[in-house]
């Protein structure tokens, strides 16, 4: 058997074998690039409160929700220095029998405390899509499955374009352009080989900054390419120390107020929820956008007993990194240039979804070429 036979006999059942995953895969990862854009499409009317007076300090409006809905799970609040934006809590809905709470979006007035409005609908919709990028639903063991087909479909891709490298200048003619006019095989087999040629270096460029996020041993040697510390990859954080029991913790309001005087308006600043195995430290996100459910951007840790935060030199190594993997998420998701590289970035995944779908056209055409013969 030929090189290129043996070549082509692995690409087709590699590829026949994780398929369906990486079309489900790509399918996802394209309905999740406009998830933010329209779940505030979905929820305008519940961004925007007329100001009256002073806002209401953070730690009150976070009392409140946790008084209002109990059993909820409090994920994190996202404040803004925009007197006429509303305040919103992320939370999860427990789910009888299930590890996986329902996601939900509150809306709060900061001058009254009052809830303006709730989404669960959107909210829990992209957070079930996300999963399902990621993991297919089904926990640690989905998550291996989506590794595997991932790495597969990055061996695909390197095998379908050692297959169509030209050997001749007869085959350099009709490897960069489709034929036309061609019969429906034909246009199929150009659009799997053809347009595929071109498409596959920005498939390969979505795919390795996923494997970054997905495996240590890719994620290490990018984030020493860019100045990041690698041996802090997949290790906690630093924390704050404990303080003499007098000692109180500084309030939400406390950082709120900090937050508003160094930052510009339109500046979003997220708390998270204190942490049980970090009591003593704050984690906080500040970030020029308002997407409620993005976790990337200035990630800063402070001491809850200062309100500032922690400057010992390996937070800011631990900051350096987070930096990187949000490059990556951006590039990934097509956020990196705005609308233009977001539509970029649906068409990318369309095209990838329906790379094993013309793929097995083709082997389906030639076994029953051969069954005839």
């Amino acid at each position: 058997m030929s090189y290129k036979k043996t070549i082509r006999k692995i690409h087709l059942w590699i590829g026949l074998s994780s398929g369906l995953i990486v079309c489900l895969l790509c399918l996802s990862g394209a309905m999740f690039v406009f998830a933010e854009e329209i779940m505030h499409s979905y929820n305008k009317e519940h961004l925007t409160v007329k100001p009256e007076g002073n806002r209401m300090p953070v730690d009150s409006l976070v009392n409140t929700f946790k008084a209002k809905y109990p059993t909820e799970q409090y994920f994190w609040i996202n404040t803004y220095n925009n007197p006429q934006r509303s305040f919103d809590v992320v939370s999860g809905i427990p789910k009888e029998g299930s590890d996986m709470p329902t996601l939900k979006i509150t809306f709060i007035n900061p001058y009254t405390g009052k809830i303006i409005g709730e989404d669960v609908t959107s909210a829990n919709f992209f957070f079930l899509v996300a999963h399902f990028h990621s993991q297919l639903l089904l926990g640690n063991f989905g998550l291996w499955i989506i590794r595997v087909a991932s790495l597969i479909f990055f061996i695909e891709l390197i095998l379908g374009l050692i297959l169509w490298w030209p050997r001749s200048k007869n085959q350099a003619r009709t490897a960069f352009k489709p034929k036309y006019p061609a019969s429906k095989k034909r246009m199929n087999h150009d659009f799997h080989r053809v347009y595929g040629f071109y498409a596959c270096w920005l498939i390969l460029i979505s795919l390795i900054t996923g494997l970054v996020m997905s495996f240590e041993w890719v994620e290490k040697p990018v984030v020493a390419a860019f100045g990041g510390s690698p041996e802090l990859v997949g290790k906690n954080p630093p924390m704050a120390d404990s303080q003499p029991s007098n000692k109180s913790y500084k309030s939400l309001q406390f950082i709120f107020e900090e937050f508003e005087k160094s930052y510009p308006e339109n500046y979003k600043l997220t708390l998270m929820a204190i942490q049980p195995n970090a009591i003593n430290s704050q984690f906080i996100l500040l970030d020029t956008d308002d997407r409620f459910l993005h976790l990337y951007g200035d990630n800063q840790i402070l001491n809850r007993y200062t309100g500032r935060q922690l400057d010992t030199p390996l937070v800011a190594e631990f900051e350096k990194n987070q930096d990187i993997l949000e490059g990556s998420l951006d590039i990934h998701m097509g956020t990196v240039g705005g609308l233009p590289t977001q539509i970029l970035a649906v068409c990318v995944g369309l095209f990838g979804a329906s790379l094993p779908v013309t793929g097995f056209i083709i082997w389906r055409n030639r076994s029953k070429k051969k069954q005839d013969k």
